[in-house]
């Protein structure tokens, strides 16, 4: 079984470099593509390992914006156009492996399935996705809250008004055309979602195998159609991919992503792991965890984890 890796990234080229080093140590210098933001921080590819692809030119991208799902989209075809993983792994640069190449590969082929992926249908509640679709991944309790579903109904389904705006960029130095969003209180009658496509929502990052890489990299036409509503939304990395997964045929997805996250009851981001949580990292069974800060010391524990 051969695994190949997808990374995002935007800022601090050493903390990726240490991450792709660790990649290549654990699974023998697999295939790598990687979206890194140039814009917000320069980078010398000339620095990475030979196995190491970067998207060039890159995507301008921003925090919950579709040009991140577009960077997703560079490095995946990057990494099929050169390589054919039977699996690849999406991650952020602030992730790190914490299981062994070789239990990771068991659990894939002990599954049997085509993707690991948190989803819920946006009209679901917790009970009904779990009897539903079965059991998720613990750790993503923040999907479920019911804030978070509101929330997520407002932004996949409600109506929007978008009126135009200036931005200030580095200081105010930097002038950039914006918009403001404005929520109203009705569904807007221009969403793509039907019976034959259901709405499906979660967690960003995932691991598929070819066959879902094939289908993300050929869209269907009703695929363009969501992409060209998404890209208009607020966190469209967090509709798009459950969404056509979900409603593809066949398609065998287990819910729980084997990713480790702290969110502490909310927030738009997981907290930054420390050696505090290196027990219920072990305990777990996720494959990666997420997110660490940059030289945090509790990476030194968990390489001593892996290769010792």
């Amino acid at each position: 079984m051969t695994i190949g890796f997808v990374i995002l990234s935007h800022r601090d080229p050493a903390q990726l470099l240490r991450l792709v080093t660790t990649l290549n140590r654990l699974y023998d210098d697999p295939p790598i593509a990687c979206h890194h933001d140039m814009a917000q921080s320069a980078i010398d590819v000339g620095a990475f390992p030979d196995n190491v692809r970067f998207v060039q030119p890159s995507i301008r991208t921003g925090w919950a914006k579709w040009s991140v799902v577009q960077g997703f989209f560079a490095a995946l075809r990057l990494l099929y156009d050169h390589d054919a993983p039977d699996w690849f792994v999406l991650l952020s640069a602030v992730d790190y492996p914490v299981r062994r190449a070789a239990a990771v590969r068991a659990d894939l082929s002990a599954l049997d399935a085509d993707a690991l992926i948190d989803f819920r249908r946006l009209d679901d509640t917790a009970e009904s996705a779990a009897a539903r679709f079965g059991p998720r991944n613990p750790e993503l309790e923040q999907f479920e809250s019911a804030i978070n579903r509101r929330l997520k109904r407002t932004r996949y389904e409600g109506a929007q008004l978008w009126l135009p705006m200036l931005r200030f960029d580095d200081g105010g130095r930097r002038v950039r055309p914006g918009r403001r969003t404005l929520d109203l209180p009705f569904r807007t009658p221009f969403r793509p979602f039907s019976r034959d496509l259901r709405c499906f929502d979660g967690d960003h990052w995932f691991t598929g195998n070819a066959r879902v890489a094939r289908l993300l990299l050929n869209p269907t036409a009703r695929h363009l159609r969501l992409q060209q509503y998404l890209s208009m939304r607020t966190s469209p990395d967090e509709c798009y991919f459950q969404t056509v997964l979900c409603n593809e045929p066949g398609l065998r997805l287990v819910r729980d992503n084997r990713r480790y996250a702290q969110w502490n009851g909310g927030g738009a981001h997981p907290q930054s792991l420390t050696e505090a949580d290196l027990g219920a990292i072990a305990a777990s069974n996720a494959h990666f965890a997420r997110k660490f800060a940059a030289g945090a010391p509790v990476l030194d524990r968990i390489d001593a984890m892996l290769f010792d």
